[in-house]
């Protein structure tokens, strides 16, 4: 145990990144929706949500309390053929027909399934659906068409929405229910902090105090992983008994004052960014947050791919210039960056996701 962490009671950080679904907190409302669209029998659920919201917790949650008959994959397979495989993994072959070697293949895969479910309920949870492309989807399509008694849910970023409804209009008609996670509320982000804290032996939510709190909810925009990392960081940077909203420090990835960008020097500004700001940012400054908004912890390589901007001589001078962006955007307040590896990776900080959410 941490020598730190046992002056509040604690048997471990309780604010490491890591899905535990009985700690799964907040979106009434939507996983009402999830669980009625499941209990009535609907084929195909879309579950969108910035990086962070709490996707993947959630489908953890349905899988951790339905218990039976549920069927959740983390990423979607790279090739239809393989939806085979994953559906053998809760209907493996039976003696004879792995004697026979009757493994079902993608076109008679419905009528292998079927015959197993045999009038029960299957869920099947698909995260990171964003990841697939449109010939995975399009079979998934055919396949959930044709197996009975299941219920999909697909996660995804909020990009997934947009290319289904612009690539895939058959499967696009085919989604009964869309759920969209934005943030949590106040009340929620001190539930997640105590359930945490009191997982690993704390008492409500000590150290921290409801100033904190407030703070942290102000600070996180409420979306769960920033508001599990801004508490791993202030747990382990603080030497106090108790922490207030005095405790919790604007987080700056820079030490100087200023710094240099292009020509001009930018000075960092502690004020977050207002709604106006966002609307009246230069173009490329627009079209990064855009992507940014779509597409989290990007680094100024794949940015640069992404956004094809022509007026560069050549791609080391654009991802040059688009370091330059960041780093501007970065000290207004718009995006966030942190070490993976030797590289940098590039998101929306919390208010600007709330922002856009709200727009």
């Amino acid at each position: 145990m941490n020598e730190k962490f046992k002056k509040w009671n604690w048997n471990s950080n309780p604010f490491v990144l890591r899905i535990d679904p009985k700690l799964f907190t907040g979106y009434e409302t939507q996983v009402n929706a999830a669980l009625d669209h499941i209990n009535n029998g609907h084929k195909i659920a879309l579950l969108t949500g910035s990086t962070g919201s709490g996707k993947t917790s959630m489908l953890k949650w349905i899988e951790y309390n339905l218990k039976s008959n549920v069927l959740y994959v983390s990423k979607p397979p790279v090739k239809p053929e393989v939806f085979s495989d994953i559906f053998l993994d809760i209907y493996p072959l039976g003696i004879f027909e792995k004697l026979l070697r009757k493994k079902p293949t993608l076109h008679n895969l419905p009528q292998y399934v079927n015959k197993h479910v045999k009038g029960s309920q299957l869920v099947f949870l698909l995260d990171e659906a964003h990841e697939t492309d449109k010939e995975v989807l399009e079979w998934l399509r055919v396949l959930i068409d044709q197996i009975e008694n299941v219920s999909v849910i697909m996660a995804g970023l909020p990009s997934l929405e947009q290319n289904v409804r612009d690539k895939l209009e058959t499967l696009d008609q085919r989604i009964t229910t869309r759920i969209s996670l934005q943030a949590l509320n106040r009340d929620d982000t001190k539930d997640l902090i105590r359930k945490r804290i009191e997982s690993v032996g704390g008492s409500g939510i000590a150290p921290f105090t409801e100033q904190a709190i407030d703070r942290i909810f102000e600070k996180t925009g409420g979306f769960p992983r920033e508001v599990l990392k801004q508490c791993d960081k202030i747990i382990n940077t603080t030497e106090k008994d108790e922490i207030d909203a005095a405790d919790i420090q604007e987080y700056r990835e820079f030490e100087e004052p200023n710094v240099r960008v292009d020509e001009p020097v930018v000075t960092f500004s502690p004020k977050p960014p207002s709604k106006e700001q966002l609307t009246t940012l230069p173009y490329k400054q627009k079209k990064i947050i855009e992507l940014l908004g779509k597409s989290d912890w990007l680094t100024p390589g794949s940015i640069v791919e992404q956004l094809e901007f022509k007026s560069y001589k050549s791609d080391s001078h654009a991802v040059r210039s688009i370091n330059n962006i960041l780093h501007r955007l970065m000290l207004d307040g718009f995006v966030q960056r942190e070490a993976r590896g030797k590289a940098f990776m590039y998101a929306l900080t919390p208010k600007i996701k709330t922002l856009l959410v709200e727009n």
